[in-house]
């Protein structure tokens, strides 16, 4: 008998087991099922966990998406959802709501949010009484608001201390020293603004050393008449006599005429150059100069004193000024070059960093070449030659 009903239960089961043609499609089956069952599981997790696993923690970057998504939030702000209702619209939803007050101590009555008779046109606003006249009715101001003229009530007038009562309070005494002090500052700022706009306009202070009332024009006419007055006094005193220039034609230069030069540009350079300022660029340019002038000066001196030197031992006894030009400028000390050869080369060696300097702030037209000590040397034996003859002539 339980062999009959084991046979029975496992018949059954094949018959309920879907029968398959080949193991392919069993395993497709399988597939199907699984992702099914994951589909039920995904629709059964909670928007919380979805956005858990969606979004990471903040690194400190901001992701590309984020970053555009802002950007259009930003540029195209998002339209207000629901329904667009005017201000009578809202107020009809949600009325406001009007609390019952006192009117003073003897008397009081509550308002009625709705009309009795059905409309506020046929209801009194406030209780009525036959014997009231508009002129028996007093206002009075409510506890919290303080003196004010939209309810004609002004404040007490503050009234200075008096000199002879004297106050132990010590804030009070802080509070008026401040005043005081703030209104001496406020008068020393417009006496100091007032004297330098009587300086610039030439008003000058009466003998008994008060200055002449300050005139204050309110229109254009009142303007011109008081440059005009200006100008003319300016005249009869004398003040146009010491100008600089005058009677003496304008100086012109030749930038003026320059078509390659804007009239702006040549004002500014102008204004410039007249208040003594130039381009750094100029200014390395006159250290410069000095720095070459200098060297040639002292190399031209030492040369000189050397040359004569050595003429003078050469010809013992012979007159000095029959010595011609063309030996002067042939003479060569290989000593002389050799011992001062080191301060010649520092020499060069500053002047030649000015001119770095230089030619890395002015214009490519107007950079210069470095030096050289060998020209340098050979350059004043021609230049001095002159001066040799003129000294030996002189001995």
């Amino acid at each position: 008998l339980i062999s009959h009903t084991i046979q029975k239960r496992s018949y059954s089961e094949q018959k309920q087991e879907p029968q398959y043609q080949s193991a392919s499609d069993k395993l497709f089956a399988d597939a199907a099922r699984e992702e099914a069952e994951e589909a039920a599981v995904a629709k059964k997790v909670s928007r919380a966990s979805i956005l858990e696993q969606q979004h990471q923690n903040w690194t400190g970057d901001e992701s590309m998406q984020d970053a555009v998504l802002r950007m259009l939030v930003d540029k195209y702000k998002p339209l207000r959802s629901g329904v667009i209702q005017s201000a009578e619209q809202k107020m009809k939803r949600a009325p406001p709501t009007v609390r019952a007050t006192s009117v003073s101590s003897s008397s009081s009555f509550t308002v009625p949010l709705q009309p009795k008779s059905g409309s506020w046109a046929n209801e009194p606003l406030l209780p009525s009484s036959v014997s009231h006249r508009p002129w028996h009715t007093t206002y009075k101001s409510p506890s919290h608001e303080t003196g004010s003229i939209k309810i004609a009530q002004l404040p007490p007038p503050i009234y200075a201390r008096a000199a002879g009562t004297k106050t132990t309070d010590e804030r009070l005494l802080k509070k008026e020293r401040d005043e005081r002090k703030r209104v001496m500052e406020a008068g020393r700022l417009n006496q100091a603004k007032e004297s330098t706009l009587d300086y610039r306009l030439g008003i000058k202070r009466r003998p008994g050393g008060r200055q002449s009332a300050m005139l204050n024009p309110t229109s254009e006419k009142g303007w011109a008449s008081l440059v005009e007055d200006r100008i003319e006094k300016a005249r009869a005193a004398g003040t146009f006599s010491n100008i600089k220039g005058r009677g003496q034609p304008i100086t012109r230069t030749h930038e003026e005429y320059n078509p390659f030069i804007a009239r702006e540009e040549f004002l500014m350079n102008r204004i410039v150059q007249r208040n003594g300022a130039a381009p750094p660029w100029v200014e390395v340019q006159g250290e410069l100069e000095t720095a070459i002038q200098s060297f040639r000066e002292i190399l031209r001196q030492s040369w000189i004193r050397r040359a004569i030197r050595i003429l003078s031992m050469s010809h013992v006894g012979a007159p000095l000024d029959k010595i011609g030009l063309s030996e002067i400028k042939a003479l060569r000390d290989p000593e002389w070059e050799k011992r001062e050869e080191s301060y010649h080369d520092t020499a060069i060696e500053e002047v030649n960093s000015l001119v770095r300097k230089y030619n890395g702030m002015a214009p490519y037209a107007v950079r210069r070449p470095y030096y050289m000590r060998t020209v340098e040397v050979e350059s004043v034996y021609e230049r001095c030659a002159e001066d040799i003859k003129q000294a030996l002539i002189e001995r």
